[in-house]
């Protein structure tokens, strides 16, 4: 399957089966490039003489103008074409955003007092997402953010501590479309400054033919053992994951290579689907992107980019360690080898080949990590590097002369950008000067000095990679890269972008109701009084003084998985930290403990059947049942089901405690014994078959590791032991003695 058939399947997972001919496949290309290289450039140089909520409007209308013009009205159409009253939807929504950005400023609008006019606009938009959200997202978002539309208008009616009497109609539009808590609050900020970008990077990466070396390294590390090739799809997964973004995109990308893999050494298709399932939607705990998650909670939280990542490190690497264990549990129990050696490819050669691509990560991991640079100037110069090191890699190979002339008229180029700027923007000024525009000013056109040093920087890794292979003898081709793969990414950007956009627009609708009805000031009281109810329920011996809190995590986990059935991981977790979060806060639970616990269970959600659009990607890949798929999935994510409940009862995994070094690996040990320890429970088997005693005690082992006590650590410790051994026991008796 190649990238244009992945992309083709992805599209029809999220709704889209239009197959465009040559002129109007140009025409939806074209604006969906647009759109990249207009994000791409806000993050290089900042906002072209417009304001931050132009902007904001400018990202949304594109994507809703894109959304009618590739997403049908329904699914199952097959249309060959773009139908009138979608060509006429897109230029009414394109019509709509130009007038919101013209009445931004408006003494109207910025008094609280909309004309007629405004009010029918803003909610026609309002109209417009909605029906967006539902090509390109589905049904279930939409009901809620319906449900959460009628329960502004009906507060007067409902009893107890839902009643508001806020629900006049000019309040409504007003607050949703012309003000920041709704369809421009949080959400789409996010999407718009940070979300994108890392999308971005990601289909670049990705159309340098990153993927496939992710892919064959993984193979070639863990291919060999019990279970290889699945394992492999784990680690592949998780790198591409890490920065892709969209588990459905991911899914298709490495389970098109790691899937028929599996499925050869012996697991059947519906469990091969399920492990890339898992595998892929938990690249949506991975730093540094998290699904799009990461930059949401920056402005959900105030809390600085590079602590998130710091804090969500380690629970993402440990999700993955139970993921292994489930997988490596399920080979051992149908004695499911690896791949034989000759048929992977060499370490060494891949990355004398190939190495190359792996710089541009580096490059972003030292600006996010090193320089803390803000992640938009990170992800820009990370890009600069890559389209740099992925043009001339290949071009060093085929003809070293002629490329290296154009990487010397290039860094001339780039070099004298800097003194060269001014003039272009004086020139600009005149042409406003002489034809009476209000267009252009001093800085409409910017420059950065440090892309000099990532073109400089760029153009030598690719040289040195060039000479490597030359003189270690490896003729293997680099991945061509040109105009046309560069374009192609950021189309695929876009695209896969559509999703995240529209369905941060509606959950902003949703926030918008919630604050401006005032059930956010209410939702904490109520699932107290909640959870008072249930603990009242229960004997004295059970309750604690954490016990309310116990309660309202599991009610929590519920939550999660109610919402995320129905809708992507980045809705799911604006729609939770919105209502869900600030109950956990104040509650007691540090706000970055909260927002990682809802992210969790939201994306374990993303696994749960029957809507899984990831299960329907790696189902059609495997050729097995989307359901029977999804509940795989379901179950090899499920090892990490007790992980959010370790941190939330002991955050020092998430390194927001100050304990020493010591107490530090003591709980990741702890942690990881306990979910392997849970994986063993979930598979019914370690080294053998439990039994039913053998089971209980492994999910009571698990269950000890919750609790940061050094006495249930002991004990669960000395359990997992004594579970071992008689493990070992009961596999040596199975094992005949040969003469």
């Amino acid at each position: 399957m190649d990238a244009k058939e992945q992309q083709k399947m992805i599209q029809e997972l999220e709704g889209s089966d239009r197959d465009l001919g040559k002129k109007l496949g140009i025409f939806v290309s074209s604006i969906s490039i647009l759109l990249a290289v207009f994000h791409l450039y806000v993050a290089g140089f900042g906002l072209p003489g417009i304001g931050s909520r132009t902007f904001l409007i400018i990202h949304l209308t594109l994507a809703i103008v894109l959304v009618f013009l590739i997403f049908p009205i329904k699914k199952g159409m097959s249309q060959k074409t773009i139908p009138i009253y979608d060509f006429i939807l897109s230029a009414f929504s394109l019509g709509l955003g130009i007038y919101l950005i013209q009445r931004q400023d408006a003494p109207e609008i910025m008094s609280a007092r909309p004309t007629d006019i405004d009010l029918i606009i803003g909610a026609l938009f309002i109209v417009i997402v909605i029906e967006a959200t539902r090509r390109v997202v589905g049904l279930p978002l939409v009901i809620i953010a319906l449900i959460g539309i009628g329960y502004f208008f009906a507060g007067e009616f409902l009893p107890g501590q839902f009643y508001h009497n806020r629900g006049d109609f000019s309040r409504f539009v007003y607050e949703i479309t012309y003000r920041s808590n709704g369809i421009f609050g949080t959400p789409i900020y996010a999407s718009a400054q940070f979300v994108f970008i890392f999308i971005l990077f990601g289909a670049i990466l990705e159309s340098t033919g990153a993927g496939k070396m992710f892919i064959d390294l993984a193979i070639r590390g863990f291919g060999k053992y019990k279970g290889g090739p699945a394992k492999a799809s784990v680690v592949a997964s998780g790198m591409m994951g890490s920065i892709s973004g969209s588990s459905t995109a991911n899914a298709v990308t490495t389970g098109t290579f790691t899937i028929p893999l599996m499925k050869k050494v012996g697991f059947p298709p519906h469990v091969a689907g399920g492990v890339e399932v898992a595998a892929s939607s938990s690249g949506q705990f991975l730093p540094p992107v998290m699904g799009a998650a990461a930059f949401i909670m920056v402005e959900f939280t105030g809390i600085p980019y590079f602590e998130i990542i710091k804090s969500a490190l380690i629970p993402a690497l440990l999700a993955y360690v139970g993921i292994l264990f489930m997988v490596h549990f399920e080979a051992n129990k149908h004695n499911i080898s690896g791949i034989d050696r000759s048929e992977m490819t060499s370490a060494r050669k891949l990355l004398i080949s190939h190495g190359y691509l792996i710089v541009p990560i580096l490059i972003l991991l030292y600006f996010l990590v090193i320089e803390r640079a803000s992640v938009n100037a990170s992800a820009f110069y990370s890009i600069i590097a890559m389209i740099i090191i992925a043009f001339f890699a290949y071009r060093f190979k085929t003809s070293m002369g002629r490329t290296i002339i154009f990487a010397a008229i290039l860094l001339a180029i780039t070099f004298s950008m800097q003194y060269l700027i001014g003039f272009v923007n004086g020139g600009l000024i005149i042409v406003n000067d002489t034809l009476g525009l209000d267009l252009f000013n001093a800085e409409t056109i910017r420059w950065r000095s440090p892309i000099f040093t990532m073109v400089l920087g760029g153009i030598i890794v690719a040289l040195l990679f060039a000479l490597f292979q030359k003189a270690a003898k490896r003729d293997a081709e680099p991945q061509k890269y040109g105009f046309k793969q560069l374009t192609e990414g950021f189309d695929k950007a876009s695209r896969n972008a559509l999703s995240i956009i529209v369905a941060c627009a509606t959950a902003g609708i949703l926030i918008g109701v919630i604050t401006t009805s005032g059930l956010s000031t209410k939702f904490t009281r109520i699932v107290i009084d909640f959870s008072d109810t249930i603990e009242g329920w229960l004997p004295n011996f059970m309750i604690t003084d954490n016990t309310q809190l116990y309660i309202a995590l599991v009610l929590t986990v519920f939550a999660c998985l109610l919402l995320g059935m129905g809708l992507p991981t980045t809705a799911t977790y604006v729609v939770l930290a919105a209502v869900i979060a600030p109950v956990l806060t104040n509650m007691g639970l540090p706000v970055i403990v909260a927002h990682l616990f809802v992210l969790y269970y939201g994306v374990l959600a993303d696994d749960t059947p029957p809507i899984n659009l990831p299960a329907y990607a790696t189902a059609g890949i495997a050729k097995a049942g989307p359901i029977r798929t999804g509940v795989q999935g379901f179950k090899y994510d499920s090892a990490a089901l007790l992980l959010p409940f370790m941190f939330a009862i002991n955050p020092t995994i998430l390194l927001i405690t100050e304990a020493g070094p010591l107490e530090m690996i003591w709980a990741i040990i702890t942690a990881a014994v306990g979910m392997a320890t849970f994986a063993s429970f979930i598979q019914n088997f370690m080294f053998v078959k439990y039994n039913i005693i053998e089971r209980i005690v492994a999910v009571i082992t698990a269950l000890l590791f919750i609790q940061s006590d050094i006495t249930t650590d002991v004990i669960g410790i000395g359990l997992f032991v004594l579970l071992v051994l008689y493990q070992l026991y009961k596999k040596k008796k199975q094992t005949p003695v040969t003469v």
